[in-house]
């Protein structure tokens, strides 16, 4: 394990990034990152608590069970900035995040393929919510605890109240892994697809599955989705 922090980017790979497996210099300079990314820990959510960090996330991981890799690399904004600063050859599904709401304040999460085409009119109708349009930066920062550019499901830790519904698009069971952030842009989370399914379930978020059609139009689908043999069904 190696991590360079003085003014450069370094990488972060382990079975799992857990607390409980770093070492203790590692540990301390995995806060450090943590901590100096994210936005001001004064920031509350809507039911109080302090917003939780990359390492809370890592924690709730390895408690789990699930495994995990993790590494570091200069802020992501875009889906572009993550084509240009990913490594190459590595496997796996990555992924573009929407942070929604309705005219009720009815609020959803939607995760999709990065390449995936959504129009919210028809997202919309698929989930009984009307006309959907991007909730603000305060609002992504009350309930899921981020900002802008680390929209991730792995913020869904930070809804304890539940008020915030999760969607995926079910073109993403497809992969082994995916990639998301741990609630900031500057790290990038590796986990096994049925392991951010079961994730969300553990966080009191099932999610809802989403098929885009050629159309347009989007079908949704909230039952288990497993198999027999407990894999997810991609289609």
């Amino acid at each position: 394990m190696g991590i360079k922090l003085s003014c450069s980017y370094g990488k972060i790979t382990s079975t799992s990034v857990a607390v409980g497996r770093l070492s203790k210099p590692d540990y301390i300079a995995v806060r450090v990152l943590c901590l100096t990314e994210m936005t001001s820990l004064t920031d509350q959510l809507d039911n109080g608590p302090v917003p939780a960090d990359p390492e809370k996330v890592f924690f709730f991981l390895e408690k789990h069970g699930l495994s995990s890799t993790t590494r570091d690399h200069p802020p992501m904004f875009t889906v572009t900035d993550s084509q240009a600063l990913r490594p190459s050859g590595v496997n796996g599904g990555y992924t573009k995040n929407f942070f929604l709401r309705n005219k009720k304040k009815t609020m959803w999460l939607v995760t999709c393929d990065e390449n995936q085409s959504v129009d919210l009119r028809h997202l919309g109708t698929a989930l009984g919510a009307g006309r959907l349009s991007f909730a603000s930066p305060e609002r992504l920062m009350r309930f899921l605890g981020i900002t802008t550019g680390a929209v991730s499901p792995l913020a869904l830790i930070n809804d304890v109240t539940h008020k915030v519904h999760f969607a995926i698009d079910r073109s993403l069971l497809r992969h082994d892994q995916l990639h998301v952030h741990p609630l900031v842009n500057t790290l990038t989370t590796t986990l096994p697809t049925i392991g951010l399914v079961q994730f969300a379930i553990k966080t009191g978020h099932p999610p809802a599955y989403l098929t885009f059609n050629h159309d347009g139009s989007v079908t949704i689908d909230t039952s288990n989705n497993k198999m027999s043999d407990g894999r997810l069904k991609a289609t």
